[in-house]
């Protein structure tokens, strides 16, 4: 039996010069308990319950959510089956009773949710197993999505939920996903591929609009059924590797697809298409890497939403150790190119993109 809980009491004051702006004030418990059962036969695996509450309150100009209290009951379960060497069956369930309610509110949420999923690993050989993943989920709407009105200066944007805007309360997300992932594992080349399609009814997004308010952009909390695709992909090649010197190149690519059912338009913040190059080694004392991550431009984007430009990111890092094992110093750097870096899937892409060149020299004692 395994227990844990915890329990949050966090308050945030944002000042405006020398006066109060906005105080957050948020309280919370979650808790969660598992049950793992001894293996019966062939089978093993554990059940559980969860239970979480939060309660929020925001007074002052940057409230965008009014007072709410949010309570989740969650019971799940999770089973293993090994059916040979070779072949290996997963399942899992779980429901979840959600509520929200607010003085302040004018509708209050009171819903359930299910989801359940189906796995199968095959090893197909020694080094090449290939595994395959169903899941049938639901999603409740969260309270920023269903009662935000105002600016989100933390995300420079200004949110309206469903019910702010006469919408009412939002659907339940009913997703279908599916992936596929063939690892192999030949001791010097260790590389995985994973294919996935998630086809999600009632996707909760929130759409970019043409209207200012407060000079901040207007976003809406919306509903629409989508369709992502993607695939990712990594490997590691150990080109040596012996007691006192090592060399690795790590490879890898991502990119995923995210479309609406009926138009056929993007959606928002989806990240850019990008590939990585690594090169790590050691010999000795010393250590040494250097890494490359290519993104592609960001074209495909959704309707009042601005394009994202590719970028490089260099890093490397060199590091020696001493005699004492847990005593180094070490040289890093990230951003060597001093690229002006945009994230597409950061709603701060435009305004604040990531830092630029920045080295750090530095020595570290263990004990």
């Amino acid at each position: 039996i395994r227990f844990r809980a915890a329990v949050n009491d966090y308050t945030h004051t944002e000042f405006e010069g020398g006066e109060v702006g906005t105080v957050f004030d948020v309280e919370g418990l979650d808790s969660r308990i598992e049950l793992r059962h001894a293996r019966w036969g062939a089978l093993e695996g554990a059940v559980g319950m969860q239970y979480r509450t939060v309660d929020f309150d925001a007074v002052g100009d940057e409230a965008y959510v009014p007072p709410s209290e949010t309570t989740d009951f969650s019971l799940f379960i999770f089973e293993e089956l090994e059916l040979s060497d070779s072949w290996v069956l997963q399942g899992s369930a779980r429901f979840e009773d959600q509520s929200i309610s607010g003085s302040a509110l004018a509708e209050k949420y009171d819903d359930s949710a299910v989801g359940a999923s189906l796995g199968a690993i095959w090893r197909m050989t020694d080094d090449i197993r290939l595994s395959a993943n169903l899941a049938l989920t639901e999603r409740h709407p969260t309270a920023a999505e269903l009662y935000s009105d105002g600016p989100h200066v933390a995300a420079q944007r200004y949110e309206r939920g469903s019910v702010t805007l006469g919408n009412g309360i939002l659907d339940k997300e009913e997703s279908t996903n599916l992936d596929v992932t063939l690892h192999g594992d030949t001791g010097a080349v260790e590389w995985s591929i994973t294919g996935f399609v998630n086809s999600v009814d009632d996707y909760i997004l929130l759409r970019p609009t043409a209207e200012e308010i407060d000079e901040f952009q207007v976003y809406n909390y919306a509903q629409a059924d989508v369709e992502f695709t993607g695939l990712e992909a990594e490997a590691l090649v150990a080109v040596f590797d012996d007691d006192n010197s090592h060399f690795h190149v790590s490879l890898f690519a991502d990119f995923v697809n995210a479309e609406e059912d009926v138009t056929g338009a993007n959606l928002p913040q989806i990240p850019q298409q990008r590939f990585g190059l690594g090169l790590h080694g050691g010999w000795n004392n010393f250590d040494a890497s250097i890494d490359a991550i290519f993104a592609d431009d960001q074209k495909d984007v959704a309707e009042n939403e601005l394009p994202t430009e590719g970028y490089t990111q260099l890093s490397a890092s060199l590091s020696y150790t001493f005699a004492d094992p847990g005593l180094y110093v070490f040289l890093r750097g990230t951003n060597l190119l001093d690229e002006d870096i945009r994230q597409h899937s950061s709603p701060l892409k435009d305004p604040v993109p990531l830092p630029g060149r920045s080295l750090h020299l530095g020595l570290r004692y263990e004990f």
